[in-house]
């Protein structure tokens, strides 16, 4: 009884004693934001004097315009891949996420997910593939008899 009652207090003491406030949530750098904008305006100049000016001129030609900017470009980044299509699909991570769906998930999730030398269109693929197995498997009506 001794010890339930010293957790409930030291609960209770933990409970009152932290707490949150938004004294800093809402409040602005100004200065950053003002910077921030000088450097877009810059880039709107330069492209609104260039025109047909692509971000792979920009990065070729004027680099320093764009520096301090969170740009991604490249076969990595967002601006330089079309998508997802099939002509990028990888069959081998699908297969990881059809036929090891839902024993074998955890293997494919290491060998897939987990696995830093995977790209987006492996990942994409090994999903695809759990959810066509999930599908097919008869979707949450498999597990209700189990």
């Amino acid at each position: 009884m001794k010890k339930i009652l010293l957790a409930v207090v030291a609960c209770f003491l933990l409970a009152s004693s932290s707490y949150a406030t938004n004294t800093d949530l809402f409040e602005l750098n100004e200065e950053k934001i003002n910077a921030e904008f000088v450097e877009l305006n810059e880039l709107e100049a330069y492209v609104s004097m260039h025109e047909n000016v692509t971000i792979h001129n920009i990065y070729q030609e004027n680099a320093g315009l764009i520096a301090g900017m969170n740009l991604a470009y490249g076969p990595e980044g967002m601006m330089g891949q079309s998508g997802f299509s099939m002509d990028t699909f990888e069959w081998g991570s699908f297969a990881w996420g059809f036929c090891c769906f839902p024993i074998g998930a955890t293997i494919g999730i290491f060998t897939v997910l987990l696995n830093d030398n995977k790209g987006s269109d492996h990942k994409t693929s090994y999903l695809i593939g759990a959810g066509v197995g999930f599908l097919l498997s008869g979707g949450f009506g498999y597990y209700r008899f189990l």
